[in-house]
C-alpha cells in the first residue's frame, strides 16, 4: 500500500503538535507547515518540529493577508481577529503546498467548539468549502464529532484511532501530550496580537493613517512606542534595548533602500524608525522625542546618528540649561526643560515644533 503524505499545519502550540504526533504514529509522512504573520508568534515552531522530527516549510504571509485582515468577508472574531477568513486563508495556502509537495491531505489541529467563532461545525464546513478543500482537512483531535472525511473513508488513517475532543478545556490535551512523551510546544491558547485588545486599537488607527502600508510596517507595530508626525509620517521608539534591537533588524532593508530612517542614539535612549515622510524638521521631531524619553540627567549636548539610504548624518540635539524665576526658585528641581533643539551640522532647525501624538502602547 502506498504511503500516504500530509501537510500539517503547525502553530508551535499544544493542539497542532498533536495532531501532527497522532499522524505520524499511523505511519504517515508529515510535511510541517508553519504561515508566518507579522501578527503571531514563531518562536516555538522550530522547536515543535525538531521534537518530532518532521521537515518544516515557513511560508510568509504576504499583503494580501493584511488587505484581508483590513477587509474581512466575514467579520471579526475577538477585536481585530478574521477567525474565519484567516482559516479559509490559510487552507488555501496550504493546499497550494500540497500540491507542490505531492501531499495527500491536510492535517490542522482545531477543536471543535474550542474557538467561538471559527471552531464551530457550521464555520467548519464554510471553511471547508470556500478553501475548495472539502473532504481533505483531517482535525484528528475532533474527527469523532465529524463527518469522516476522504482520508478516513479511503484508509489512509484508521479513523478508530482519531480522537473524540470538543470544547475549550485543555486537560484531554496535556494527557495525551504526556502519553505520547510530548514536551516541546508552547503554552495553549497563546499566540495572535489580533485578540489583544490594546494591540487592536493600534492596528485599527494605523490602518486608518495608512491606505497602502508596506509589511515592514506592519511588522514593525508590535514594538515600542508609536507616534503620528506632520503630513502622514510616523515614528516608533523603542521601549528598552530590546525593542531597540528589534527595531534596528526589522527595518534594516528598508532603511537600507531609503523608505525608512533609522535613529540611534549615542547616549542611554530609545532608538527610533521613522517611516512615511523626511526632511529637517520631522528629524527634529524624532531628535526631541528620543530625548524626552531618554535617560534623564544627561546632556545638555545629545549626539543622535541617522541612517538612510547608505547615507549616516550625527544629529546633534542641545537641551538648553533652565533658569529658574526668582518667585519659583524653591520648585526649581521640578522646573520642565526648554524644549530641545537638534541640529544636523551647520544647518540649525526650528524649536517650535510640535511633538507627535503617540497611539496607545502594548
Amino acid at each position: 500500500m502506498k504511503k500516504r503524505k500530509a501537510v500539517s499545519l503547525i502553530s508551535g502550540g499544544l493542539d497542532s503538535a498533536l495532531a501532527t504526533k497522532l499522524m505520524l504514529e499511523q505511519g504517515i509522512e508529515v510535511l510541517a507547515l508553519h504561515l508566518s504573520s507579522p501578527f503571531g508568534c514563531d518562536e516555538n515552531v522550530a522547536k515543535v518540529t525538531e521534537h518530532l522530527n518532521v521537515p518544516l516549510k515557513i511560508v510568509e504571509k504576504g499583503m494580501d493577508y493584511i488587505d484581508l485582515v483590513r477587509n474581512p468577508q466575514y467579520g471579526y472574531g475577538k477585536n481585530m481577529n478574521p477567525c474565519i477568513d484567516c482559516r479559509i486563508y490559510m487552507f488555501v495556502a496550504a493546499r497550494k503546498v500540497m500540491e507542490e509537495a505531492g501531499a495527500d491531505f491536510i492535517v490542522t489541529g482545531e477543536v471543535l467548539g474550542q474557538r467561538p467563532m471559527s471552531q464551530r461545525r457550521d464555520a467548519m464546513d464554510l471553511i471547508d468549502r470556500d478553501s475548495e478543500m472539502d473532504g481533505l482537512i483531517l482535525r484528528p483531535l475532533s474527527a469523532k464529532h465529524l463527518p469522516p472525511t476522504r482520508p478516513e473513508i479511503e484508509g489512509w488513517v484508521d479513523r478508530e484511532q482519531l480522537l473524540d475532543i470538543s470544547g475549550r478545556g485543555r486537560t484531554k490535551q496535556l494527557e495525551l501530550a504526556a502519553a505520547l512523551q510530548l514536551k516541546e510546544y508552547g503554552a495553549p491558547a497563546g499566540g495572535c496580537l489580533l485578540t489583544d485588545p490594546i494591540f487592536s486599537g493600534r492596528l485599527s488607527e494605523f490602518f486608518k493613517a495608512k491606505e497602502n502600508p508596506t509589511m515592514a510596517e506592519v511588522r514593525l507595530l508590535r514594538y515600542g512606542r508609536h507616534f503620528d508626525l506632520a503630513g502622514g509620517a510616523h515614528v516608533i521608539l523603542g521601549r528598552n534595548q530590546e525593542e531597540n534591537a528589534k527595531l534596528s533588524e526589522e527595518s534594516r532593508e528598508e532603511v537600507a533602500e531609503g523608505r525608512m530612517a533609522f535613529f540611534q542614539p549615542l547616549f542611554s535612549g530609545p532608538a527610533a524608525v521613522l517611516s512615511g515622510g523626511f526632511g529637517a524638521a520631522l528629524s527634529e521631531e524624532v531628535c526631541r522625542l528620543i530625548v524626552r524619553y531618554g535617560k534623564k540627567g544627561l546632556g545638555p549636548d545629545f549626539l543622535i546618528d541617522m541612517r538612510r539610504g547608505g547615507e549616516v548624518s550625527r544629529l546633534t540635539v542641545h537641551l538648553p540649561p533652565v533658569m529658574p524665576h526668582p518667585a519659583h526658585e524653591a520648585h526649581a528641581a521640578h522646573a520642565v526643560p526648554h524644549p530641545a533643539h537638534a541640529v544636523s551640522h551647520p544647518v540649525p532647525l526650528s524649536a517650535d515644533a510640535e511633538g507627535g501624538k503617540e497611539r496607545r502602547s502594548i
